[in-house]
């Protein structure tokens, strides 16, 4: 017999429900803000600078999110890796901005830790998300079964026997 609090189990569930959909548009809202970011610290006219953050967080979703589009086909390592170098651009982005303030290393120290928190917090919502992603679908690594076995790259065929 269980002794666990049918309340709690109940909770868990429905939070269990919710929380992809939470992380999901919490990763939308990091990639707006860092655009919001670069658009106020890029010493640039608002119509470069606008435009250009938007492009730059919008391809890293695409490209983050583009295993997703064939689910059952193979995996890439590029998704991450360009999450990571997003990340490590805008952190480096709003470090570079901020030393060019007339502030004390004390303010621009504590505004760096304050964006690059949630930055950095984004990322790895987003690495987390796209690891159950990959393991939802159950997808392989990069290359598909021919190539693994003689690891030569070979054209994807399709796999029905011809009569």
């Amino acid at each position: 017999m269980s002794k666990s609090n049918p309340s709690f189990i109940i909770l868990l569930n429905r939070i269990q429900k919710v929380i992809p959909n939470v992380m999901f548009l919490w990763i939308l809202a990091t990639y707006f803000f860092t655009a919001i970011i670069s658009i106020y610290f890029i010493p640039l006219t608002l119509w470069i600078t606008i435009p250009i953050s938007l492009m730059i967080q919008g391809s890293r979703f695409l490209v983050v999110f583009m295993n997703f589009l064939n689910p059952g086909l193979s995996k890439s390592k590029i998704p991450a890796k360009i999450a990571l170098f997003a990340t490590l651009l805008a952190l480096s982005e709003l470090f570079f901005a901020l030393s060019n303030r007339d502030a004390t290393l004390t303010e621009n120290s504590a505004i760096f830790l304050f964006f690059a928190s949630i930055i950095l917090f984004g990322y790895f919502l987003e690495i987390h998300f796209i690891q159950n992603g990959e393991m939802v679908f159950s997808m392989e690594e990069t290359m598909l079964p021919e190539v693994k076995k003689n690891g030569m790259h070979q054209p994807f065929q399709d796999h029905k026997e011809s009569v």
